[in-house]
């Protein structure tokens, strides 16, 4: 089936999404996998629904990660329904993946799912897997245990599939050589800056030319067209301590035994093994009888600290003498489980079978751990009860709050006093640009639709970000005015500079280009003009000093004949245009770089050309899904 899939693609690259997969799956727990049925609807992917609690949970994590990465942010800068499209696409993406894996029957095997949880960071205390923590992240994530290893088996599942599609491409020799050729390629260059400075120097723009231009332009010289807003917001954590929100206390024990089941045993085993892996350098006898031996040798007085570091190749627990640390059942891949709930403390086992290799195990210790109380979990319960119970009373409370917009359209009096909401001001918002929640465009939209702007109407209920929704009114309105002249005379004096630059700049490069394609001397049409030739030997296309723009052009630009010069024209953004000259092209050589250089190169080609193949598939199987969208 994949190579049926690579067959049919085509497309471009799909990083980002590969990107955010990745990143997602690993830091955030897998938590956008989670459907959950019953939920209003947003999009579906081959019939696979993305609900609105998905979309508001996923959205807030990105908001969250967002907060993380950039620092102290303003988080009323990051707007709502920008992220929350972008989240969407995310979501459909993940779902298109986890499809093809259910597809294929691609599955993890219990043992690598044990590895990846045991040897998670973020589980551990100094290197060793806790349980207690483990249990305490997974549930802050809003996983139960059993729960979270599902979705940990889901994220091996998509790596498999990505394997699969990424590791099978060939890179052929003769498509090394020929990519070193171009990638590699070496040149001789030089340009020739005409800029905005250099031309701008000469420009003498008088007062008459201000004014006429002032004139004849009066629309680009307008103040932008504001408001004055009133608005009232809903929020679901508003509604925590709703009078209708009542958690009874059946339902937090139920929520309190479903927890403790989840959390399935108390008795937790401290171990440390030795392993040893089985593949063609070792043979399953070889690998059990030197675990026989190391066991006596145990039995003898060795240390089996010192042996494991020695001799185990787990490298996740042979540095610290085998230490596997304290953990409950459902942890290990079972026959090693079932191996050391048999042991007595402080005794070894015999050589123990498991899909890595064959284990030497000692149970160091056995603790109980108690599962704590109702009545320390019962401020917690109720609280995600209650959180709950607001977000569904959120739903219900919108719809009214968006009928008592429309019933009593011309203040927000009823509102506030219906649903208990504090009215607030905020001034000077434009179509491009507000504050507080009017950083949303969105919101700002509304505002200056004819039935809110012109007839004095509250706008609609507009839900925005998680969970949070806002009725909104012009209070004043604010016509554009005319700036005045004194007010906008340094911008129109640089307008008319930079206009008479730029064409002076454009006809100045355009006759230089033609005199040197005349074959007339550069450095002659370089005086003419006060000018100073960048010249450049050898430059590579990465690393190089040179504007981007200018080796873009100079790397398009055929092969010059011996002796003569390529010529071309550059343009280098808002700081002017360019003449570029190549007179010499060296090709990359395989041959004169050393192994380690074309072990990188033939790497970077290879992860580019996989790269490309994932994107394809991809893009075959977003072309061949029924998909809709808002």
């Amino acid at each position: 089936m994949l190579q049926k899939l690579r067959d049919q693609t085509q497309g471009t690259a799909f990083k980002i999404i590969v990107g955010a997969l990745v990143f997602a799956l690993a830091f955030f727990g897998f938590g956008a996998f989670v459907f959950t049925p019953g939920e209003p609807e947003i999009a579906s992917v081959n019939g696979d629904a993305i609900t609105q609690t998905m979309l508001a949970n996923e959205t807030e994590r990105e908001r969250r990660r967002m907060l993380v990465r950039f620092g102290q942010v303003d988080p009323n800068l990051i707007d709502p329904a920008s992220l929350q499209a972008s989240v969407l696409e995310l979501l459909i993406g993940r779902a298109l993946l986890r499809q093809s894996v259910d597809d294929l029957n691609i599955m993890a095997s219990q043992s690598q799912i044990d590895e990846l949880v045991v040897g998670n960071p973020n589980f551990q205390v100094d290197g060793v897997f806790n349980a207690d923590l483990y249990r305490r992240n997974v549930q802050a994530l809003g996983f139960s245990p059993p729960d979270y290893l599902e979705e940990v088996a889901l994220s091996l599942s998509l790596d498999q599939l990505r394997g699969g599609i990424t590791h099978t491409g060939v890179l052929t020799d003769w498509e090394m050589r020929l990519l070193t050729k171009l990638m590699k390629q070496r040149r001789d260059l030089a340009y020739l800056p005409f800029t905005v400075a250099h031309f701008s120097e000469g420009v003498d723009v008088g007062e008459v030319e201000i004014a006429t231009y002032y004139d004849e332009h009066h629309l680009a010289f307008m103040t932008e067209e504001s408001v004055d807003v009133a608005f009232v917001e809903l929020a679901s954590d508003q509604l925590l301590d709703d009078e209708s929100i009542v958690i009874e206390e059946d339902a937090m024990l139920r929520e309190y035994e479903t927890e403790k089941t989840d959390v399935a045993g108390g008795e937790q085993r401290q171990s440390s093994h030795i392993l040893l892996r089985v593949d063609e350098d070792r043979t399953e006898d070889n690998a059990i009888a030197l675990l026989a031996d190391l066991k006596k040798r145990i039995e003898k007085g060795a240390s089996f600290a010192e042996l494991a570091e020695y001799y185990s190749e787990d490298p996740g627990s042979a540095d610290v003498g085998g230490e596997l640390g304290s953990v409950g059942k459902g942890i290990f891949d079972p026959d090693f489980e079932r191996a050391l709930w048999t042991l007595e403390e402080g005794q070894l086992s015999d050589p123990v079978r498991s899909e890595f290799g064959y284990h030497l195990i000692r149970l160091d210790g056995i603790e109980m751990h108690a599962y704590p109380s109702f009545e320390e979990q019962r401020e917690a319960i109720e609280l995600r009860l209650r959180q709950a119970a607001a977000v569904e009373l959120f739903f219900d409370r919108v719809r009214e709050l968006d009928n008592l917009a429309f019933e009593q359209s011309s203040d927000l009096e009823g509102i506030t006093l219906a649903l208990g909401l504090q009215e607030r001001q905020v001034q000077n918002v434009t179509r491009t640009a507000g504050e507080r929640v009017f950083v949303n465009a969105n919101l700002r939209d509304a505002l200056f639709q004819d039935d809110v702007l012109l007839d004095g109407n509250n706008t609609v209920a507009i839900e925005y970000g998680d969970n949070r929704a806002v009725v909104a009114r012009v209070t004043n309105r604010y016509q554009p005015e005319l700036k005045s002249l004194d007010t906008v005379r340094i911008e129109v004096r640089e307008i008319l500079t930079e206009a008479a630059a730029k064409a002076a700049l454009r006809t100045a490069r355009d006759a230089a280009y033609a005199r040197i394609m005349a074959d007339e001397s550069v450095a002659e049409v370089a005086d003419t003009y006060d000018l100073e030739w960048q010249t450049f030997e050898l430059t590579g296309r990465s690393g190089s000093p040179v504007q981007a723009q200018v080796l873009t052009v100079a790397f398009d630009l055929p092969r010059p004949p011996e002796g003569d010069k390529s010529v071309g024209k550059a343009t280098m953004g808002e700081a002017g245009e360019a003449i570029v000259t190549v007179t010499r092209v060296v090709d990359g050589d395989l041959s004169t770089m050393t192994d380690s250089e074309v072990e990188r190169l033939r790497n970077l080609f290879s992860s580019r050309t996989s790269r490309l193949d994932f994107a394809a598939v991809y893009k075959a199987l977003e072309a061949q899904a029924d998909i809709t969208r808002p």
